[in-house]
């Protein structure tokens, strides 16, 4: 679902499955499941927090769980977001 030039205050954003287009979110809480995808473009965010639920939530639980196996583990994560930081800075092939 798209959503466009929309302004949220102090509520609860479920972001998977929408496209935010020039929206507004003030004090609000975004919630990730980890079902689909979602777009925030050229909105702008103030004083609102990310907060993961379902798949999600397990997602980061193992990402947790693996940082804290020694350093192996620290390795594997800190790689993950490497990739994350480079994630479209690299030429497609």
């Amino acid at each position: 679902m798209k959503i466009a030039k929309y302004t949220f205050a102090n509520e609860e954003v479920v972001l998977d499955f929408h496209e935010y287009d020039s929206c507004e979110f003030r004090d609000c809480r975004f919630v990730v499941l980890g079902y689909g995808p979602f777009v925030l473009n050229k909105c702008e965010v103030t004083n609102c927090t990310f907060h993961f639920a379902g798949p999600a939530a397990s997602t980061i639980q193992t990402m947790a769980n693996l940082y804290h196996i020694g350093d192996q583990g620290k390795a594997l994560v800190e790689g993950t977001f490497e990739q994350i930081r480079n994630a479209g800075s690299q030429p497609q092939g």
